[in-house]
């Protein structure tokens, strides 16, 4: 069966961890499929028989995998249910590290998993399993309840997670080598991303985004669409409302301050694009989320 590709708004939600069990999802089996996501699988009850790329896996309580950007992969029963895992999907370029000695988090998947072919499949003898238990459920709850600073809890889980990672892949003899032609681009493209996230209260264009990044501006805006499944105008714009809902659900500033904030031209402009993606004003939902947090705090 030929993999379909899976879109997911890498900037909406930067991180998407959930609990995945196959007996009350009609998700179930997970169909041959690629995105351009990092998505790890924890394995938590029963037994999974998994797909990646070339080779086949049998996962059970405690074994980890890791699908990287366009990795073809699949999930299936091996014949008995319960199944249950968590699943984490990220974009790597989150967790870019600047000022750090090594390279991306985005190159070293890619030097390691695709140029050096490192194993995907971690059992759970490879890991310290109360310590990876942790980060991963930690992870999963911090999500759910978004409390204040949750973003700040996330970079780091993943990042400590990462880093275990990483240090197996090491065990295993993986070095850190000049990068290969066809992963450039992808990596080109991971700076972009960074840096929407970095200066999205700026007057971002797509024109000057091209040039910084030494592309023609048709190049870069179909690459781009292709790379994230969305115009890069559209991914600024989704920077932004990410950034305003957070200072919305977080902070009492008003709505004309959170506006320049987040790079809207102005109040006006700010409203109608949050209400045109939440279905409700800036204020509504604040006033919600308030309401909200006060219920579940009781």
């Amino acid at each position: 069966m030929k993999p379909y590709f899976e879109c997911l708004d890498k900037l909406n939600k930067p991180y998407e961890d959930f609990l995945f069990d196959a007996q009350t999802s009609e998700m179930f089996p997970i169909l041959p499929h690629w995105h351009y996501f990092v998505e790890i699988l924890y394995m938590v009850e029963g037994k999974a028989y998994v797909e990646a790329g070339e080779e086949n896996y049998v996962l059970e309580p405690g074994d980890l995998i890791v699908f990287y950007p366009q990795m073809a992969h699949a999930i299936y029963s091996t014949g008995q249910l319960p199944i249950r895992y968590y699943v984490l999907k990220f974009d790597p370029a989150h967790l870019n590290i600047s000022g750090s000695a090594l390279p991306s988090i985005s190159s070293l998947i890619a030097m390691a998993a695709v140029e050096q072919k490192l194993s995907v499949y971690f059992s759970k003898e490879k890991f310290n399993q109360e310590k990876m238990k942790q980060l991963i459920q930690g992870s999963v709850k911090t999500l759910e309840e978004k409390q204040f600073g949750y973003d700040i809890i996330m970079h780091s889980n993943y990042c400590l997670l990462m880093a275990e990672i990483l240090r197996v892949w090491k065990q295993e003899g993986f070095q850190i080598k000049k990068r290969k032609k066809e992963t450039v681009l992808s990596e080109k493209f991971t700076e972009v991303s960074e840096y929407i996230s970095q200066h999205y209260q700026e007057d971002l264009s797509v024109a000057e985004l091209a040039e910084k990044f030494h592309m023609s501006y048709s190049y870069f805006a179909a690459i781009f669409k292709e790379y994230y499944g969305q115009t890069c105008k559209e991914m600024i714009l989704t920077v932004r409302l990410q950034k305003a809902e957070d200072l919305l659900q977080f902070t009492d500033f008003d709505l004309t301050y959170i506006s320049q904030e987040t790079g809207f031209c102005d109040c006006s402009h700010f409203i109608k694009a949050f209400k045109q993606k939440y279905g409700v004003t800036p204020r509504k939902y604040r006033m919600k989320e308030k309401s909200f947090d006060f219920v579940s705090r009781k």
